[in-house]
C-alpha cells in the first residue's frame, strides 16, 4: 500500500446520514416489506439472454483429446453421458427423448381405500355438523 493512499484512507469520512427517525418495531408504513425482487423484471429478456449463452458456449468447437476430431461441446456431452458408467446420466437422456415414464402412487392405508367419516354424509348433514362446532366453540 503507498503512503498516499493510507493518508486517503485515513482522512476519509464516513458519509453523514440525516436525522431521521428509527423504524418502529412491527409494522412501519416506510418499511419495504416486500424485499428484493426474485426475478429480474423484464424476465423473458433475461431467459432469452441466458438461452443465447448457453448455446454460445454449447456450439463451440472443441478436439477430442482421443480421436482428435473437432466436435462441438454439445455432441461431446452427449456422447460422454451415453458412455459413462453412470445410470443417472443414461436415465436423463432416455427422458429427455422419449418423455418421463409415469409413476404411480397409491394413496391407500395398507392396501386398503381411505374412507372418510364425512364422504357418505350429505351437503345438508354437513353444514348441520359445521353449524353444531362453530356454536359449541363459541359458548
Amino acid at each position: 500500500m503507498t503512503d498516499e493512499l493510507a493518508e486517503l484512507l485515513a482522512t476519509k469520512q464516513p458519509k453523514p446520514r440525516g436525522k431521521g427517525k428509527p423504524l418502529a418495531k412491527g409494522y412501519d408504513p416506510r418499511r419495504w416489506m416486500k424485499g428484493a425482487p426474485k426475478k429480474p423484471k423484464d424476465k423473458k429478456k433475461a431467459e432469452e439472454i441466458l438461452l443465447s449463452l448457453i448455446w454460445d458456449v454449447l456450439s463451440e468447437e472443441i478436439t477430442n483429446p482421443n480421436t482428435g476430431e473437432q466436435i462441438d461441446r454439445f455432441r461431446a456431452m452427449i456422447r460422454s453421458m451415453t458412455t459413462s458408467r453412470q445410470s443417472a446420466d443414461k436415465q436423463a437422456i432416455l427422458d429427455r427423448i422419449a418423455g418421463k415414464v409415469m409413476q404411480g402412487v397409491d394413496v391407500t392405508s395398507g392396501g386398503e381405500q381411505i374412507t372418510s367419516p364425512y364422504a357418505a354424509l350429505t351437503d345438508a348433514e354437513l353444514l348441520e355438523r359445521i353449524a353444531k362446532l362453530t356454536n359449541a366453540k363459541q359458548e
